[in-house]
């Protein structure tokens, strides 16, 4: 009989975790609010993250429980929505997604290995994306931004075979001839590609879905020490008064994106050992920190004990 009491969700938060997971688990960190419900039941002391809005009202014998000790979202518009929905708002609190420490790691020999390869036709200086094939992160804007740069190389990493066809297509219907699509990159290969890069671009575009861009792509930008080109969407902009971002523009204005491009490229010359202070303020926004502010507000006497 297919239904709610057959579904994967159902079958793993009811019956998998009570008999292989809860008797190993001293605290449960989770986006599932169903496994949040069945911890909080068998006496588990949960974390919560919320990415999105939420259809229905939270559970008060669940949120009001305290084995709820904290909900973490990465965004005030969702941190409002979880308070609509009765989330007691002295249980949440906002983090931005963290970057892993391995981009902080420098790879002088693979990047060198990464501008052999990309750098064609006697280009010097190559500008990165990393992220996904999308018009609404800017990408379309930067192949038009690349055909005024003929001089300059543009690589962007990241989307599935069928998107980097299409772009592969649009690129040469706009006769960009110095853009690359790299592809889906193994998150290994990630920190060199960034670190060979002269400038990173974050090019993403206005419009509603600016307003849930997680800035973690931003942080290991940051984190490459590579000089960095970002819009001024709203997520971005508690980071404005930052050394961080080298450059600044208006979503949406390929001319201003060009013009901000060319300016750091001539202020800012390739350093293989990153600009430090850039690399020591984006520290803050790795992983491992995240997850000692989210630690600090769970209580002590439930923080799980490490044996050796």
């Amino acid at each position: 009989i297919k239904g709610k009491l057959t579904s994967p969700s159902t079958i793993v938060c009811r019956y998998y975790f009570p008999i292989h997971i809860f008797p190993h688990t001293q605290i449960l960190h989770t986006l599932d609010w169903n496994l949040v419900k069945t911890a909080i039941k068998h006496g588990i002391p949960v974390i919560y993250e919320r990415e999105h809005y939420k259809k229905s009202d939270y559970d008060q014998s669940i949120v009001q429980n305290p084995l709820f000790q904290v909900a973490v979202t990465v965004a005030d518009n969702i941190r409002d929505d979880m308070i609509r929905r009765g989330m007691p708002p002295e249980k949440i609190i906002k983090l931005h997604s963290g970057f892993n420490q391995s981009f902080l790691v420098r790879q002088p020999e693979p990047a060198s290995e990464w501008r052999k390869k990309l750098l064609v036709d006697n280009r010097q200086r190559l500008v990165v994306y990393s992220g996904g094939l999308y018009r609404f992160k800017g990408v379309n804007l930067l192949v038009d931004v690349a055909k005024e740069l003929p001089q300059i190389q543009f690589v962007f990493a990241g989307g599935n075979e069928s998107q980097v066809q299409s772009y592969q297509q649009l690129a040469r219907e706009k006769q960009a001839n110095n853009v690359t699509f790299l592809g889906y990159i193994p998150h290994q290969q990630l920190p060199s590609l960034l670190q060979a890069a002269d400038v990173l671009a974050h090019p993403h575009c206005s419009g509603e879905a600016a307003s849930f861009t997680s800035p973690l792509k931003l942080f290991e930008y940051m984190a490459s020490g590579t000089p960095i080109v970002a819009t001024e969407i709203p997520p971005l902009m508690e980071f404005k008064s930052s050394s961080a971002i080298a450059g600044w523009c208006e979503p949406d204005n390929p001319a201003q994106l060009t013009r901000c491009l060319q300016q750091v490229l001539e202020t800012y010359p390739r350093n293989v050992n990153g600009y430090a202070a850039q690399i020591e303020w984006g520290r803050q926004f790795s992983w491992e920190n995240r997850m000692a502010k989210i630690m600090s507000n769970v209580a002590e006497s439930i923080h799980p004990i490490i044996s050796d």
